[in-house]
């Protein structure tokens, strides 16, 4: 299966770069990172989302990860976002139709199997 993951995380004005990359590295084993002056972009392929896929196991939310991800599917993307406040303390928090106080981790992966990619990263 073909997958392209990025990760995207804004950079507020209180916060330290190096916390945001530990953000995005405790929820994604990226293989590329850049650093923009207000933003920091992981991304990678399927092997990427290991660590997502473990937490999600460990947290016990496959189900609304299920859900968060068939309503994040346009055609051949999945688009979702994570709370970097708590991806911060490694913990996967789906951010859905609300704000959270730090911001959000804008991921979109693009693959050419839609439900296979979402049955693998939920399976039980």
């Amino acid at each position: 299966m073909k997958c392209k993951v990025k990760a995207k995380a804004m950079i507020n004005p209180t916060e330290d770069l190096e916390k945001v990359t530990e953000a995005l590295s405790n929820m994604f084993d990226y293989d590329d990172i850049e650093i923009g002056e207000d933003y920091v972009l992981v991304s990678g392929g399927i092997e990427s989302l290991q660590i997502l896929k473990e937490l999600l196991r460990e947290r016990r939310i496959r189900d609304t990860a299920t859900r968060i991800l068939e309503k994040g599917v346009h055609d051949t993307k999945i688009t979702f976002s994570l709370s970097k406040q708590a991806a911060l303390v490694g913990v996967s928090n789906f951010v859905d139709g609300y704000l959270s106080p730090l911001g959000e981790i804008e991921v979109e992966i693009e693959t050419d199997e839609v439900e296979a990619l979402i049955q693998w990263i939920t399976e039980k």
